[in-house]
């Protein structure tokens, strides 16, 4: 019989999960199963159990998420169980994971030499991260920019990438490419989790040095215009698209000040990802 009690190491972090739903376990089968999997008695960031919800509304069948005697999110429907804990599974991370300052940015790596994509939601910043690594990066994260404060350097935290609507087939479509199952009509439209490549799974203790900052942002049928971004706008910039900065303080600011002052950064705006792509390779390979 299936152990109800799992832990998976993500690299800057570990996530244990319970629960007593098959269908779950199936899902994280697919998306998890290079991962391996820890003591779940061990050290845990965050500790979550998924378990049937509303036990009274027999007709309803749905899934909850709960932490430490909590319910911070709305029961899904039961066949929904791997969006509740990747997304809230993030939420968690970005309250506890606070020795870092936590970049809202997609991180990929040559060389061990490090591109920040930050990005606010619908910026493609995921369809980016993805396309990159399936071209030959190394992937760290897609949702989270792990940075170190007191060494500079950027950590792993490799969990899948939830590919929504479009971006579903663009990546889908690359033969090397590996897709959870697609979930239909979630808050957030059609939802897959694509796998990183088993290499950089492998890497997910191996850091990397940050080297090159791009603020992507995808617009259909846009040209490819890429500026420069001044150290001050960087600054300001990476902290907008952070999840802890305001609670690290002074902390916080000093990072995204020595992080903007060891990089460069620009801002892309494309319409073709292929072309983005391409881009972004020449770019890295003259300042990195």
């Amino acid at each position: 019989m299936r152990r109800s009690h799992r832990m998976f190491d993500l690299g800057a972090a570990r996530i244990a999960v319970c629960s007593p739903i098959e269908s779950f376990h199936q899902q994280l089968d697919l998306v998890y199963r290079d991962y391996g999997e820890e003591d779940p008695a061990g050290f845990a960031d965050v500790r979550v159990a998924l378990l049937p919800g509303h036990p009274l509304r027999l007709w309803k069948r749905q899934i909850a998420l709960w932490s430490e005697g909590s319910r911070p999110f709305e029961p899904y429907p039961v066949g929904s169980g791997l969006p509740l804990f990747e997304w809230g599974g993030n939420w968690l991370l970005a309250q506890r994971l606070n020795a870092y300052l936590l970049l809202h940015a997609g991180v990929l790596a040559r060389n061990d030499r490090a591109l920040i994509l930050p990005a606010a939601p619908g910026s493609g910043k995921s369809t980016l991260t993805c396309a990159l690594h399936l071209a030959g990066w190394r992937f760290l994260s897609d949702e989270f920019g792990v940075l170190d404060p007191d060494r500079g350097d950027l950590l792993p935290l490799l969990k899948p990438a939830a590919l929504k609507n479009r971006s579903i087939d663009i990546i889908g479509q690359h033969p090397r490419a590996r897709l959870g199952p697609v979930f239909h009509g979630t808050r957030k439209g059609d939802v897959a989790h694509f796998v990183p490549l088993r290499d950089s799974i492998a890497d997910r203790h191996r850091p990397a040095r940050p080297r090159l900052i791009i603020f992507p942002r995808f617009r259909d049928g846009a040209a490819l215009s890429c500026t420069p971004i001044h150290t001050a706008d960087a600054v300001m910039r990476l902290g907008l698209n952070s999840f802890n900065y305001r609670t690290l303080g002074t902390v916080g600011f000093d990072a995204v000040v020595r992080l903007a002052r060891a990089t460069r950064a620009f801002e892309l705006e494309y319409g073709d990802l292929s072309a983005a792509i391409a881009h972004i390779d020449a770019l890295f390979a003259e300042h990195a």
